[in-house]
């Protein structure tokens, strides 16, 4: 019986964090998809099935309360790391206890969305 791959998506602009975002996660032993906008997002939530996912609040097409929206109904855990205020986070509805601050460790952070070691195993990149 084979295992189902743990799959983290990372939804963030700045290409240069989300490559840090993936080498971390990567390194932690768990495959990572990114995305760069909400609609992106969307779309591969609707094609893989996704374990948990990292968001950087405001992305390309606005911020990812949208998807926090999808997340929420597919009861897939996520975290969201950003530089934004905490009264814009408040605002939109995002719980301050599902946030990290930028510069964030994506290591540590993925360790809180899914289990880290010999429970998962990194596969060819996507």
């Amino acid at each position: 019986m084979s295992r189902k791959q743990t799959l983290v998506l990372i939804v963030e602009d700045d290409v240069f964090v989300a490559m840090d975002a993936v080498d971390s996660v990567s390194g932690a032993g768990i495959e990572a998809l990114t995305a760069e906008s909400v609609t992106d997002a969307i779309g591969i939530l609707e094609r893989e099935e996704i374990s948990a996912a990292i968001l950087d609040f405001h992305v390309r097409d606005g911020t990812v309360t949208p998807l926090i929206d999808h997340l929420r109904e597919r009861h897939i855990p996520y975290r969201v790391v950003t530089g934004s205020p905490v009264a814009e986070l408040v605002e939109k509805g995002v719980p301050l206890n599902l946030c990290a601050p930028k510069p964030a460790d994506y290591r540590a952070i993925v360790g809180t969305l899914v289990p880290i070691g010999s429970e998962s195993s990194p596969s060819a990149p996507r």
